[in-house]
């Protein structure tokens, strides 16, 4: 670490991220840098006088843990005697960017943070790390940014800029029981839009005693794809991407209040089952055929296979706004190159590690362990990729609709640093509509004033 004095703005912006985490882990901190420096390029790494060591946090654990340590493996192969990577799990998201806050404060900032999407507005404001856009300029030979998938470029960039660089992808998806659909005569047709798939549904719950029609995690991002997919931002201005970013929640927008609101009005008259916000709950439901319908992440295809369960398929998120503009919003992780505190030589071996990640190679054997989507363009013509997909439809679907995810202000989805509080509060809000204890209206007004005066708190005590 330099001696640079740590920057109030940096000191109060610290934890105000997940909702697990408090003000009080930021007190007291003395060390910690804002990163200012410009991007280097090869000079910096071909000037060091011996391997340069990387570090990199993340919080892959099962398949996908083994599957991404294979490839730092085989980085660290290819690059013997030039560069190490030294990876460590470091929990779940949570704890990640628990253990990153703490280190901002301590020391010890990892090279690379592999952090998931709703910490992207915090780690943008704690300026700890050089941008995926300046070092892409300025090591042109590494890592093509035109070959990220638009959706999820879009996501990850702010002012025009890409902050880091997605690695791993999910996207909703709705899942279809294709024996319930056929005893309710479902014509799979209808399922493009939200309002298709709400006739559906009750047509299903009225066709075959004891099955509802639909059921889906009741988290935070539900209600975000609902807003995307009406193609209407989640906060204003901009959904944050422009200027002075998110000064508040949109919530009770024309658009979005008639999508909520056909959801919520299958739970009110008993037609989708209510599992809680567990996504596991919903997809043992559906599995279990008490649901013939569900929505859940791209990440259920693979438990859904281990459950056993077959005679299902994914189709895309159903949309209720314009083709043009609306979409689902991505999930995943993104990798970040850390500047404060970390030497030139060390940030261009960092941004060669993220290049062989988000390389078609590496995507392509990742996506195929994991069940993430692929990031980079360059798979759709890999011969085996497209052989994969073949035996694969449901990864096939999610291909696609990720291929087809229009890059708008709506798919950007909502950037702000208080992004984990306003998912805290928003469910337990929204939750009330649809349980019937309160309207609708009354609902979406509470939870926009709620997260709305959570994006305040953050403004105000990060300076913004």
């Amino acid at each position: 670490m330099s001696s640079r004095p740590r920057s109030p703005y940096l000191a109060t912006a610290c934890l105000l991220t997940a909702g697990a985490l408090t003000l009080t882990a930021c007190e007291g901190s003395s060390s910690g840098d804002e990163a200012t420096d410009a991007a280097p390029g090869p000079s910096a790494l071909a000037a060091a006088k011996g391997p340069v060591t990387v570090t990199l946090w993340h919080g892959f654990g099962g398949p996908a843990g083994e599957a991404f340590q294979k490839e730092i493996d085989a980085f660290n192969k290819a690059n013997s005697g030039k560069i190490v990577v030294k990876s460590s799990f470091q929990g779940n998201y949570t704890d990640v960017i628990a253990k990153y806050t703490s280190a901002i404060r301590d020391g010890g900032t990892p090279s690379i943070l592999v952090s998931n999407d709703t910490t992207t507005g915090y780690l943008r404001d704690v300026k700890q790390t050089v941008s995926a856009e300046a070092m892409a300029a300025a090591n042109p030979k590494d890592l093509d940014l035109d070959r990220i998938r638009p959706a999820a470029r879009n996501y990850y960039t702010a002012d025009g800029e890409l902050l880091a660089v997605p690695l791993n992808t999910s996207m909703p998806l709705l899942y279809v029981n294709d024996k319930l659909l056929d005893r309710a005569g479902v014509d799979r047709s209808t399922l493009g839009t939200l309002d298709g798939v709400a006739a559906a549904a009750r047509k299903i719950h009225a066709e075959v005693p004891g099955v509802k029609g639909i059921d889906q995690p009741f988290d935070g991002w539900w209600f975000e794809q609902l807003t995307a997919a009406a193609g209407a931002p989640y906060c204003t201005p901009d959904n944050g991407r422009e200027g002075d970013g998110a000064t508040a929640l949109s919530l009770t927008s024309g658009p979005q209040r008639k999508a909520i609101g056909t959801m919520a009005k299958l739970y009110t008259d008993g037609v989708a089952l209510d599992t809680g916000a567990e996504g596991n709950n919903a997809l043992s439901a559906f599995a279990a055929g008490k649901t013939a319908m569900m929505f859940n992440s791209s990440g259920a295809i693979g438990t859904l296979k281990e459950t056993g369960m077959t005679g299902f398929t994914a189709v895309p998120y159903p949309l209720s706004g314009s083709r043009s503009a609306a979409g689902a919003v991505i999930g995943g992780a993104a990798m970040w190159v850390d500047q404060a505190g970390h030497s030139k030589a060390e940030q261009v071996a960092s941004w060669k590690v993220i290049s062989h990640l988000a390389s078609a190679e590496a995507q392509e054997r990742f996506a195929m362990a994991s069940g993430y989507a692929p990031v980079n363009t360059g798979v759709d013509n890999s011969p085996t990729w497209k052989r994969f997909l073949a035996k694969n439809e449901p990864y096939a679907v999610l291909g696609k609709q990720f291929a087809d995810t229009p890059a708008t202000t709506a798919t950007s989805g909502c950037l702000t640093g208080a992004m984990s509080g306003v998912r805290a509060v928003v469910v337990p809000e929204l939750q009330q509509a649809f349980n019937g204890k309160t309207s609708l209206d009354t609902a979406l007004k509470a939870a926009e004033k709620a997260g709305t005066a959570k994006i305040e708190d953050y403004r105000e005590q990060a300076g913004q």
